[in-house]
C-alpha cells in the first residue's frame, strides 16, 4: 500500500488529504471519503485503506483545514472534558458548510482528474455522520463527476435551510445509499421516515436501511456504538454500490 499526505489548493488556502492506494496495478477509480465531525483519525485511516485493499484509490480530506490542520476530538462521554471537547469540535464544524465543502470537493475533483494513479472517469463518495449531508449536497453540485455515493447515520439530512440535503435531491444523477442506526437521537424515526418521503419522488436512484440494534457510530471502531457485525454490512454495502458504478 502506498499512503501520502497531500495539500490541494482550494479557494482558502490548502486542504490536507490523506490518500491510501495499492502499490501495483492500476490505475483505479477513485472514492472521496468524508469525515465524520470528531475529525480524520485512525479509525477513518483504516476504512479508508481497507477500501484501498480493495483496489480504489481512496482520499479522506480535512474538512477542518480552515481552523486545524490536525484537530481529532477529545473523549466525547464518560471524561471530565467531554463539555470541553464537545465546544471545541462545534467550533470546527460550524466554520464550514455545504457551499463551502462543494468548493472544496471541487478542488479535490480537479486533483483527482489529473492524478495518474486514479482511473478516468467519474468518483465515488462516502460519509459519515455530519458528512452524510456532504454526500447528498457534493452529488447535487457535480452531478456530472460523481457516480454514487454512501451515506451512513447522517446527520441534519432535513434541515430547515435553503441548501438542506433534501431541497436539493433533484439536481442528483448519482445513485445513493443511506444506512442509518435504529437507536439515534441524532437522527430519529420521524427525520428518516421524512426523508424518505423525499427520496421517494427524487430522480435518481437510491436505498435505505436501517440497522437493528444500532446506535449512531457503529461503523467506528473508536465509538462507544462500535458494532461489528453492523460495521461488516456498512463496508459490503458501499464496497457493492461503487463496483457497480466505478
Amino acid at each position: 500500500m502506498i499512503e501520502s499526505d497531500l495539500d490541494i489548493p482550494t479557494g482558502d488556502g490548502r486542504m490536507n488529504t490523506f490518500s491510501v492506494r495499492l502499490a501495483q496495478g492500476g490505475p483505479h477509480p477513485a472514492v472521496v471519503m468524508l469525515m465524520d465531525a470528531a475529525g480524520v483519525r485512525g479509525a477513518l485511516r483504516d476504512i479508508a485503506r481497507r477500501l484501498a485493499a480493495s483496489g480504489y484509490v481512496v482520499f479522506v480530506p480535512n474538512l477542518y483545514y480552515r481552523t486545524s490542520r490536525n484537530f481529532v476530538a477529545g473523549p466525547l462521554r464518560d471524561h471530565p472534558d467531554v463539555e470541553k471537547n464537545k465546544a471545541e469540535m462545534t467550533r470546527h464544524r460550524s466554520a464550514i458548510g455545504h457551499a463551502e465543502v462543494s468548493r472544496d470537493i471541487g478542488a479535490l475533483l480537479d486533483h483527482v482528474a489529473a492524478d495518474p494513479a486514479v482511473r478516468r472517469g467519474k468518483v465515488g463518495t462516502v460519509g459519515y455522520c455530519m458528512s452524510g449531508a456532504y454526500v447528498v449536497t457534493t452529488a447535487a453540485s457535480w452531478p456530472d463527476r460523481i457516480a454514487c455515493g454512501a451515506a451512513f447515520y447522517g446527520t441534519r439530512l432535513m434541515a430547515d435551510a435553503p441548501d438542506a440535503p433534501w431541497r436539493r435531491l433533484g439536481e442528483i444523477r448519482a445513485e445513493l445509499h443511506f444506512a442509518f442506526a435504529e437507536i439515534d437521537s441524532y437522527v430519529p424515526p420521524d427525520e428518516v421516515a421524512a426523508f424518505r418521503k423525499h427520496l421517494a419522488e427524487a430522480p435518481f436512484r437510491s436505498t435505505v436501511e436501517i440497522l437493528p440494534g444500532t446506535g449512531h457510530g457503529y461503523a467506528f471502531t473508536d465509538s462507544a456504538s462500535f458494532n461489528k457485525p453492523a460495521a461488516e454490512q456498512h463496508f459490503h454495502a458501499m464496497l457493492a454500490l461503487f463496483r457497480r458504478h466505478l
